[in-house]
């Protein structure tokens, strides 16, 4: 099995407020890269949905919801329940939190992930 870089979800968040929000497209072309190779294939498109989300805003959250989709089906993979959560983060946007959350979530998700395989060699 896959495994990706573990990273503290509070530093994901400290450093993207800091960089005010440079780091999370960062950090979300890394954990879609990440998402693809554990899924063993292309879910996420990181170029379309998170460099040219810049200029089209909306593809932003269809990445997000692409995020959410192949994490759902890859917890059973690592024997973790498999959680929606793409309406809560689109719900706490409306109140300017719902992007540091998702990733929370989801850098806790990965870590989780990451922590049931076996160190690469």
């Amino acid at each position: 099995m896959y495994r990706g870089e573990t990273r503290n979800p509070v530093l994901v968040i400290v450093l993207s407020i800091v960089t005010c929000g440079i780091y999370q497209i960062v950090w979300l072309f890394m954990v879609s890269n990440e998402i693809n190779n554990a899924a063993g294939e292309k879910k996420i498109d990181p170029v379309i949905f998170f460099l040219l989300g810049l200029l089209c805003f909306p593809l932003m959250y269809v990445g997000l919801y692409k995020i959410d989709e192949a994490l759902f089906e890859l917890n059973p993979r690592y024997n973790l329940p498999a959680e929606k959560h793409f309406i809560l983060w689109l719900l706490l946007s409306l109140v300017g939190i719902g992007w540091l959350f998702m990733g929370y979530q989801v850098q806790e998700n990965l870590n989780n992930m990451w922590a049931r395989t076996a160190p690469q060699a």
